[in-house]
C-alpha cells in the first residue's frame, strides 16, 4: 500500500452522496501501476559529470596556397577519400559547385589532446572560424552520441574521437572512429583495483546506434528518469536527447528558461530542482491525457455515427416520401381481363376489315381515275371537232385584201376571176370546181374527203354547230355516267373505312386502357414493396438516431488517475514553492553579477515562466532582450545546479556549457564579468562550465593555463 494510493482512496471515498468511489488503497495502486504511474516519488541525489580528457585526430585536406599547408604534401584530386573528393574530380561529368578547389590538396594531419579541470574552462579565439565550436561538438558528439552540426570541410577531417568522462566515481571512455561524421567505437569502463587498471567494454555502436547506447549508459548512471509527456495524439517519452540538449546553453536558443525543448520546459525544471513527485506526477498527468483522448476520440466516434445515422435517416424519409407520392400518381382501378381481351379480338378484326376495305378503295379509286380520263378525252374530241367546224366556214367565207406572208394587194379583179380562171385570189392554187360551184374555196390538191366534208359543213350553215356537238352525245354521256358511278363506289368505301377506324381505335384505345391498368396494377405492388422496406428502414434508422458513445475508459480508472494527478500537483507545488524561492533569489544574484543590474524581482514559478522587474517596471523573461534573456537563462542553469548540490538534492549533473554568450551584445568587460563570477559559483559548487567565445582576453586573464585553450590573433584552436 503506498502513500499516493492511500490519499486518493480517502479522496475518493470522501466524494458526496452519488460520487463515492470505495476502493482500497491497494486497488487505487494496481489502477495507477497499469497506466504505469509509479507509486512512489523517487529521491533526487546528483551525480557530478566532468570531461576529463578529450582527444581527437584527422587530415585537413587544405589548398594549396592556405598558409597551413606550406610543407605538407599535395595529394591529386582522384586519390583524396570519396568525401573528401571535389564534385567532378572523377570524370563523372558533374560541375564542380561554386567556389569549390578541383585541383590538388595539401594533407595536413592534426592532432588536439586536452585535459579539461573542474570549474570554469574557456574556449577562445582572435577571429571566428578558429575551432572553438568544433572543440564543443566534439565533446557533446561523445556525449550524447549524435553527430552535432559541424561545418562539412571539419566533419569530413575528423577521423577519431576519444573523450574520458568522470561519472560519479566511475570513470568511461567514448573511443570511436569516424568517416564523414559516421561513428563506430565503443564505451569502456574503467576501474583502478591496485596498481591494475582494468576496462571493462560497457557498450558498442556502429552509426545510429550511437545515441542510443548512450543513453541507456548515461540516463541509468546520473539516475535520470525519463519525462513522459503527452502531446496532441499521443504519448511521447523524452529520455536522453532532452537532457543532454539542456546541458548547453547557446546565444541563439534561449527559450524555453530551462533547456532547449520547449514542450518540456516545466519537466525539465521539475527534474531539475528535484521534488520526489515530480515524475510521477509527470507519469499522472500523460496517463490522465492519454484516457481523456481515448473519451473524447470515441465522442468524436459517437458523434460522427449519429450524424451518419441522421444524414441516412434524412435520405430514408425522402425515399419514402418519394414512393408514396409514385403510387398516389398511378391511375385507379383494376382491369377487366375479359373485357380487355375482347376488345383486342374486335380491335384486329376490324383492322383486317379495314385493310380489305383499303384495297378494294385502291382498285375503285384507280377505275374512278381511268373513267374520268375517258370523258375528259371524248369532251376534248368533241370540242376539238366544233371548233374546226368554226374554223372552216370562218376561214373560207374569208375575203382576203392582202397576202398573209408577203402583204401584197388582192385586187378586186382577182377575186372576181376566181369563178372564171379557177384560181385562188391570194395563191393562185388551181381551184376544186366541184367545191366551189357549193361556193367553197379549196385547193384542187386536197383530198376529195377532206373536200367533201368542208363542203357538207359549209352547205349546212347554222346548223353544223348544233350537229357537231350532237356528234355523239352518247358517248360523252355514258363516260360520265360511269365517272359519277366510280366517284360514288369511292365515297361509299371511304365512309365505311372511316367507320371501321373509328371502331377500330375505340377497340384499341380499350385495350390500351386496360393494358395501362394492368401495367399500373404490377407497377403498384413493385412500389408498395419497397415502400415498405423503405418504412422498415426509417423506423430503424429512426429509433437509433441517437447512437450513445461506447466510453472506452474504464470511469472509475479516470476518477483515480484524474484524483492521483491532482494530489501530486499539491505535493509537488508544496515541496517545490520553497526551493523556488531559494533559486529565484540565486537567479537574481547571479543576473546581476552577470552585468545586468537593471533586472531585479525575480519570481521562478512553478510552470517555469519568470516573472521579474527590468529597472522597476514589471517585466516577463519573453519580453526580454536576447542579451538580457542570455545572461538570465545562464543564472537559471547555474542556480539549479547550485541548489542541487547545496541542498544535495536534484538531478542536474553540474556540467553546462556555454556557447559564444558574447555574440548578443555582451562587451568584454561584462563577458569578464560573468567568467569571474562563474569561478566564484563553481568554488561553491561541484560544477564544471565551458564558456566558448572570441573575446579572448577575459580568459586569458581570468583563467588557469590548464582551464583554458585560447587561439590568439589569426591563430587556430587547433
Amino acid at each position: 500500500m503506498s502513500a499516493l494510493g492511500k490519499e486518493v482512496a480517502g479522496i475518493l471515498a470522501k466524494r458526496r452522496t452519488g460520487d463515492a468511489i470505495f476502493l482500497t488503497a491497494e486497488e487505487v495502486d494496481e489502477i495507477l501501476s497499469g497506466l504505469g504511474v509509479p507509486l512512489g516519488g523517487t529521491k533526487a541525489v546528483p551525480v557530478p559529470l566532468r570531461a576529463t580528457r578529450m582527444h581527437f585526430r584527422g587530415t585537413k585536406w587544405l589548398k594549396p596556397d592556405h598558409p597551413d599547408a606550406q610543407g605538407h604534401p599535395l595529394v591529386d584530386p582522384a586519390d583524396l577519400p570519396e568525401w573528401i573528393r571535389p564534385t567532378g574530380s572523377t570524370g563523372d561529368g558533374a560541375a564542380p559547385e561554386a567556389g569549390e578547389h578541383t585541383g590538388p590538396k595539401a594533407r595536413v594531419p592534426f592532432h588536439f589532446v586536452w585535459s579539461p579541470q573542474p570549474g570554469v574552462n574557456g574556449i577562445g579565439s582572435g577571429r571566428n572560424l578558429r575551432g572553438k565550436s568544433t572543440l564543443l561538438n566534439v565533446l557533446m558528439w561523445s556525449l550524447t552520441g549524435r553527430c552535432p552540426q559541424f561545418q562539412n570541410d571539419v566533419r569530413s577531417w575528423i577521423e577519431h574521437v576519444e573523450v574520458d568522462w568522470q561519472v560519479g566515481a566511475e570513470r568511461l571512455r567514448v573511443d570511436f572512429d569516424a568517416v564523414n561524421g559516421v561513428a563506430t567505437g565503443q564505451v569502456v569502463s574503467f576501474a583502478d583495483t591496485g596498481s591494475d587498471t582494468r576496462s571493462t567494454v560497457l557498450g558498442q555502436f556502429d552509426g545510429a546506434d550511437f545515441e542510443g547506447v548512450m543513453g541507456s549508459l548515461m540516463m541509468t548512471r546520473l539516475r535520470l528518469e525519463n519525462i513522459p509527456v503527452w502531446t496532441d495524439t499521443a504519448a511521447r517519452v523524452h529520455a536522453w536527447p532532452a537532457y543532454s540538449s539542456s546541458f548547453v546553453v547557446r546565444a541563439n536558443q534561449l527559450d524555453p528558461i530551462v533547456g532547449n525543448e520547449q514542450t518540456i520546459g516545466l519537466r525539465m525544471m521539475q527534474m531539475f530542482i528535484g521534488t520526489d513527485w515530480a515524475p510521477v506526477q509527470a507519469a499522472a498527468m500523460t496517463a490522465r491525457r492519454g484516457l481523456d483522448k481515448a473519451q473524447a476520440a470515441a465522442k468524436d466516434k459517437a458523434d460522427a455515427a449519429g450524424e451518419a445515422v441522421e444524414v441516412s435517416r434524412r435520405a430514408a424519409e425522402k425515399h419514402v416520401q418519394e414512393l408514396q407520392a409514385k403510387i398516389r400518381n398511378l391511375p385507379p382501378g383494376t382491369p377487366d381481363v375479359r373485357v380487355m381481351l375482347n376488345a383486342a379480338t374486335r380491335a384486329s378484326d376490324l383492322a383486317r376489315e379495314t385493310h380489305k376495305l383499303e384495297a378494294k378503295l385502291i382498285a375503285q379509286t384507280s377505275l374512278a381515275g381511268t373513267a374520268r380520263q375517258q370523258l375528259k378525252t371524248l369532251k376534248a374530241r368533241a370540242h376539238t371537232g366544233y371548233e374546226d367546224a368554226l374554223a372552216a366556214r370562218f376561214f373560207h367565207h374569208m375575203r382576203p385584201s392582202v397576202c398573209p406572208r408577203c402583204a401584197a394587194q388582192v385586187t378586186p379583179e382577182r377575186q372576181a376571176a376566181e369563178p372564171d380562171k379557177h384560181e385562188c385570189s391570194v395563191c393562185t392554187g388551181e381551184l376544186n370546181l366541184e367545191a366551189l360551184q357549193a361556193d367553197v374555196i379549196v385547193a384542187a390538191s386536197v383530198p376529195d374527203e377532206l373536200v367533201a366534208g368542208l363542203v357538207a359543213r359549209t352547205s349546212n350553215g347554222d346548223d353544223g354547230d348544233s350537229d357537231a356537238e350532237e356528234e355523239s352525245p352518247d358517248e360523252v354521256e355514258a363516260a360520265q355516267i360511269a365517272v359519277t358511278a366510280a366517284e360514288a363506289a369511292v365515297a361509299e368505301l371511304t365512309a365505311e373505312i372511316a367507320a371501321l377506324t373509328t371502331e377500330r381505335d375505340e377497340a384499341a384505345a380499350r385495350v390500351e386502357a386496360g393494358s395501362g391498368l394492368l401495367s399500373a396494377a404490377s407497377t403498384r405492388r413493385v412500389l408498395e414493396l419497397d415502400l415498405a422496406r423503405a418504412e422498415g428502414a426509417l423506423g430503424a434508422l429512426t429509433r437509433s438516431s441517437d447512437p450513445k458513445a461506447v466510453d472506452p475508459v474504464d470511469p472509475v480508472r479516470l476518477a483515480v488517475v484524474d484524483t492521483a494527478e491532482q494530489v501530486l500537483k499539491k505535493w509537488v507545488k508544496k515541496d517545490q514553492d520553497p526551493m523556488l524561492v531559494k533559486i529565484s533569489a540565486d537567479i537574481e544574484r547571479l543576473t546581476q553579477s552577470f552585468g545586468a543590474d537593471n533586472l531585479s524581482g525575480f519570481a521562478l514559478n512553478g510552470a517555469a515562466s519568470m516573472a521579474l522587474r527590468e529597472n522597476g517596471v514589471r517585466q516577463r523573461y519573453s519580453g526580454l532582450t536576447a542579451g538580457e534573456k542570455l545572461r538570465v537563462k545562464i543564472a537559471t542553469a547555474i542556480a539549479l545546479i547550485q541548489h542541487g548540490y547545496v541542498e544535495g538534492i536534484g538531478r542536474h549533473p553540474g556540467f553546462l556549457v556555454l556557447d559564444s554568450p558574447s555574440a548578443e551584445e555582451m562587451p568584454e568587460e561584462d563577458l569578464a564579468t560573468m567568467v569571474k563570477a562563474l569561478q566564484d559559483v563553481a568554488n561553491e559548487a561541484e560544477m564544471q562550465i565551458f564558456v566558448a567565445t572570441r573575446s579572448a582576453t577575459p580568459l586569458v586573464e581570468l583563467l588557469p593555463e590548464a582551464n583554458r585553450v585560447v587561439a590568439e590573433g589569426n591563430s587556430y584552436v587547433w
